[in-house]
């Protein structure tokens, strides 16, 4: 882990957001109570309310489901969908299949899943931001995969470099309920990934109060959803989604993929390699990038 240079630190620290910017983008923000987080603008961010205790809504072909009490769905039903988004042009196709709108779904899973949140319940949050054991200023981009659990959507790796683009943690990670899918197409994990896996979310909130502090800067692409999936509250971000806006204002992000074409002429990735940690590395060179460092 290398000491970021004083001249980079500065750089970096005038892009980051104001306190009424990460309430207006939806970042996990400090509650009264000690361990809960609290959202501001969530009807007008990318997350969405759960719409019933026992109801949800599935992330994928948009279908209403009821759950159990567990939260398995009540009744076995097929999920077909388009998992790839669809593009903007005149003519609209889904990236994954390069079909028209319209067109039969071309995937299909045993259940739905949901990414739907609760947030009125939002428990087991750190403040590293208040974290004073770690003193020292630092620089690091991070990010994380997402699978589905009965609790709905979870964190399931997370990949952090620091502002020389190298590895200075990473781990995949065991939700406490139970996993009903890896979300493969997104993640590239599988099961196979998960075999021998001990370490918790508890125990990623042990090294992360190890490593980041008030002198932190995290850096991520649309890294309010990492950090909610996370439970981290963090004050000091820098995010490459909103550094780098849409021409057709802030409705619209640019995806991390599209950013790393255009601006980065290097490859970054290994086969062998956890997506969130070459998404993490370009976050970093993206920033870099815009203060010309």
């Amino acid at each position: 882990m290398s000491k970021v240079s004083e001249k980079v630190y500065n750089a970096v620290t005038r892009l980051e957001l104001r306190e009424d910017e990460l309430r207006r983008w939806c970042f996990p923000r400090p509650c009264e109570q000690q361990g809960k987080a609290k959202l501001f603008n969530i009807d007008q961010s990318y997350n969405r309310r759960v719409p019933g205790r026992y109801i949800r809504t599935c992330r994928r072909c948009k279908t209403v489901y009821r759950i159990h009490g567990d939260g398995r769905p009540l009744t076995v039903e097929k999920c077909e969908y388009h998992w790839g988004k669809m593009s903007r042009s005149v003519m609209p196709i889904h990236y994954c299949c390069k079909r028209s709108v319209g067109s039969s779904p071309c995937a299909t899973a045993p259940q739905h899943v949901s990414e739907e949140i609760d947030p009125d319940n939002l428990t087991g949050f750190i403040n590293t931001g208040l974290n004073t054991s770690v003193t020292e200023e630092s620089i690091y981009a991070l990010d994380c995969e997402m699978l589905f659990t009965t609790a709905g959507m979870d964190v399931a790796a997370i990949s952090i470099v620091d502002s020389n683009c190298q590895l200075v943690y990473e781990t995949l990670i065991l939700p406490d309920a139970p996993i009903i899918d890896y979300n493969t197409e997104h993640s590239r994990l599988t099961k196979e990934h998960f075999t021998g896996v001990t370490t918790t979310l508890r125990d990623v909130h042990s090294k992360l109060l190890s490593m980041v502090g008030s002198n932190t800067i995290l850096v991520g692409h649309g890294v309010e959803h990492d950090l909610l999936r996370l439970k981290v509250i963090h004050d000091r971000i820098v995010d490459t989604s909103i550094i780098y806006p849409h021409p057709r204002g802030p409705k619209i992000r640019n995806s991390l993929a599209y950013l790393k074409e255009r601006f980065l002429s290097v490859s970054i990735s290994s086969p062998n390699e956890l997506k969130c940690r070459e998404d993490a590395k370009v976050t970093m060179k993206l920033v870099l990038r815009k203060k010309r460092l």
